[in-house]
């Protein structure tokens, strides 16, 4: 897992372990100084559920994202997480990839299929549509028309959900799953954090994945041997099968 300390001083911290422990004290995995950080403050762990964070039995509460946790969270990359005066960024595993600036963004967006999930900031609990594509400001709330101060525009580039800034200041980018980009390509479940505002990307679970490249060749693009091959050998299967099923069940009923 990877973990950014932002303060009181900025160090990232890599580990191939399953669990680790954040505390003032130097048997802790990760050392954190600053007022209000107790020995094992904290655990964070892996498993099959995703992130884990526990806290330590006599610690003071911890915040997520602003929001205290007193026992037990379920995280996501690009969680903030506030122990004491420390801040530290959870990070996800892979840096995200650039999309190029100049991707065009498809004109039509089939309702539903890439929505902005607020869980964080004044958009808490609200669901944001792409439909073609959303601007949202450098506070990370819907951009209005005509907006000039830039934005983040979320989109698709055949059918591949995309994230792109539209000068706005350095200062101003976004983080995706912890790391500060300018453009990148958006998976689902992918957390944007720009401004207060923190969204989860709701997309196709496929829609990104380098190995979906088929499902974006134009139709009349695909050889013959493509389409029509695989169907006919299931017509033909299927016809097989309805064939020995009959033959079957003339058996049984001369057997009877």
């Amino acid at each position: 897992m990877r973990i950014a300390i932002l303060a009181p001083e900025k160090i990232e911290f890599s580990s191939a372990a399953a669990s680790i422990t954040l505390g003032s004290s130097a048997g802790d995995d990760i050392v954190l100084a600053g007022a209000g950080v107790a020995a094992a403050h904290a655990r964070l762990s892996l498993d099959a559920r995703g992130y884990v964070l526990e806290v330590g039995a006599a610690a003071a509460p911890i915040h997520v994202n602003a929001r205290p946790v007193r026992e037990r969270a379920l995280l996501h990359a690009g969680d903030q997480i506030s122990i004491g005066a420390a801040q530290v960024l959870l990070l996800g595993e892979h840096v995200c990839e650039a999309c190029p600036d100049d991707a065009e963004p498809d004109t039509e967006v089939p309702p539903g299929a890439l929505s902005l999930r607020g869980i964080g900031g004044s958009r808490s609990g609200a669901a944001l549509s792409v439909a073609p594509t959303l601007e949202l400001a450098a506070d990370g709330l819907p951009a209005g028309l005509g907006a000039n101060a830039g934005s983040l525009r979320v989109f698709c580039v055949q059918g591949r959900p995309a994230m792109l800034c539209r000068d706005l200041p350095i200062a101003a980018w976004p983080r995706i799953n912890g790391h500060v980009a300018a453009c990148a390509w958006l998976h689902d479940g992918d957390q944007i954090s720009i401004g207060a505002q923190r969204y989860l990307v709701d997309a196709p679970p496929d829609a990104a994945r380098h190995d979906a490249a088929d499902a974006f060749i134009p139709a009349e693009a695909a050889r013959p041997e493509d389409t029509a091959g695989p169907r006919r050998e299931v017509w033909w299967l299927l016809f097989t099968a309805a064939v020995i099923a009959l033959v079957l069940a003339l058996l049984l009923a001369i057997r009877h």
